[in-house]
């Protein structure tokens, strides 16, 4: 269990009150890490949101606004088990199901990309990274300036948790770089990083 005492360690560190844990969330769901601990951090959205205003008044970005999406993610009802490690809420909050592996990539390959230097087998994210759910209706680029902030974050303490050697855009691709069958997220991988290195300054 010491990746997942590092990775509550570095995510309280990170993140502070904006962390919640929800039950179960160091349950073994599928197995363990295929390396020990998760190579990468697939960023996905929901598809689904209150709203998709940036505004961080809006109703939509309040907190509990989107709980239904916190509680889908958080037990899909085919699997009965989370389908993602993290659910990243447009009030900056993230919500951790899972510290272990859970189904959230699906079948791809990282073959021919830069991200076929992280040794993941075709198909076979799951067990070798994690994922982080967005609440976003992912139909333009409406992240709240607590959600970019918080996204940083959380990849700086899943650096630090996964002992990766950095937060670059290795570690850190969209779901689209693992699967021409998604669109998400709707952002560039060089606007997550700049996102890094706001919350780094």
């Amino acid at each position: 269990m010491a990746y997942t005492d590092d990775l509550q360690t570095a995510l309280n560190n990170r993140l502070g009150k904006r962390v919640h844990y929800l039950p179960g969330w160091r349950q073994d769901w599928i197995g363990p890490w295929s390396k020990g601990r998760p190579v990468a951090l697939l960023l996905h959205h929901t598809a689904g949101a209150a709203t998709d205003s940036q505004n961080p008044a809006a109703k939509g970005n309040q907190h509990g606004a989107n709980a239904g999406q916190v509680r889908y993610v958080n037990r899909h009802p085919a699997y009965k088990m989370p389908c993602s490690q993290f659910t990243l809420d447009r009030d900056g909050c993230v919500y951790v199901n899972a510290a272990l592996p859970c189904y959230h990539a699906g079948v791809g390959s990282f073959t021919g990309t830069m991200w076929a230097k992280l040794g993941v087998p075709k198909d076979r994210f799951n067990s070798y990274g994690a994922g982080v759910e967005i609440i976003s209706k992912g139909l333009s680029k409406d992240y709240t300036p607590a959600m970019k902030e918080s996204l940083a974050l959380l990849a700086l303490a899943m650096s630090t948790a996964a002992r990766w050697t950095s937060t670059g855009t290795l570690y850190l691709p969209r779901h689209k770089d693992w699967t021409d069958r998604k669109v998400d997220i709707k952002y560039e991988n060089a606007a997550v990083q700049a996102w890094i290195a706001a919350a780094t300054k």
